[in-house]
């Protein structure tokens, strides 16, 4: 079975299924992000940054990187994950913020610097350079509803006074088996949260939703489910409650077979001790016969 975060890179490698993770939940179902207008760009998000303070080179990867172009370009970016990660908006923000010093640090080499002022030359870039905006947000598909901190100042104990002077940084974060007032306009994503939320709320077996076989053996590798995988994988439309069937019959079988080799095997062993039993009652005889020589 392969690994969550390896099926999920695969699923978001449709763009229509991209689009739709930003469209559900930024806009509400409107079509702001066309997938048709979607790029890769993973390969500006794999490059070593020195931090400024010298202590070590980090190097970052985006889970699933895309340009579009809205009048001008942006950064979408998802992170996948199926545990909960207590300290993920400075994950979030650190990302982002590499990103950014990335890209600034890529302009400025391209730029001619000869004429460059005083204070250019401190910056590495010319006045006036912007940078892409970067929009990050969380796919969490674990079991366990996300109890994380949703924001930088949820992480912080302080005095409410100083609130308001101590930048905040939100994480815009997607529970997809856990959030029912989400939808995404996108039939593989949506039926995706169906069904794991069915899954996550022992609901799927009643549930007589028709939902795609690929979509249901995803689901198996996200629950960590490997006989649901295997029920579902290959398999066209069915509904989930007669997945689920095929599933606890192949845990039925599978266990039906471990019990009879059980058996067999306690057969074997006593078979041998009766043996071994028959041999000691040959010997006792053997014995008596000797004594009352």
């Amino acid at each position: 079975m392969p690994r969550p975060d390896e099926a999920m890179k695969k699923f978001l490698m449709d763009n229509g299924v991209y689009a739709a993770v930003f469209n559900g939940y930024f806009f509400k179902g409107k079509s702001v992000i066309d997938p048709e207008k979607l790029e890769k760009a993973d390969t500006a998000y794999a490059e070593a940054v020195s931090t400024n303070l010298k202590i070590e080179k980090i190097n970052k990867y985006r889970d699933n990187v895309r340009r579009t172009s809205l009048g001008y370009l942006v950064i979408l970016a998802i992170e996948n994950q199926d545990k909960i990660h207590y300290s993920m908006p400075i994950r979030k923000m650190l990302y982002d913020s590499l990103s950014y010093s990335a890209e600034i640090s890529e302009l400025g080499k391209t730029q001619d610097n000869r004429k460059w002022t005083v204070d250019e030359k401190l910056s590495k870039v010319s006045k006036g350079t912007y940078v892409t905006p970067i929009m990050t947000v969380v796919l969490y598909t674990g079991e366990d509803k996300w109890d994380g901190p949703r924001s930088l100042h949820d992480m912080m104990d302080f005095d409410e006074e100083i609130r308001p002077y101590v930048p905040d940084y939100p994480l815009y974060i997607i529970d997809l088996g856990h959030d029912d007032k989400l939808s995404f306009p996108n039939s593989s994503l949506e039926e995706l949260r169906v069904a794991l939320s069915a899954i996550y709320s022992e609901t799927a077996d009643r549930n007589e939703t028709e939902i795609d076989g690929s979509i249901m053996a995803l689901v198996g590798i996200l629950s960590g489910d490997s006989k649901l995988y295997e029920a579902a994988n290959g398999e066209g439309r069915q509904k989930m409650c007669k997945v689920l069937e095929k599933r606890d019959e192949r845990i039925y079988m599978q266990f039906k077979d471990q019990l009879e080799e059980k058996d067999a095997a306690l057969s074997e062993k006593d078979a041998a001790l009766s043996e071994k039993d028959a041999e000691i009652e040959r010997l006792k005889a053997c014995i008596e016969e000797l004594k009352n020589k």
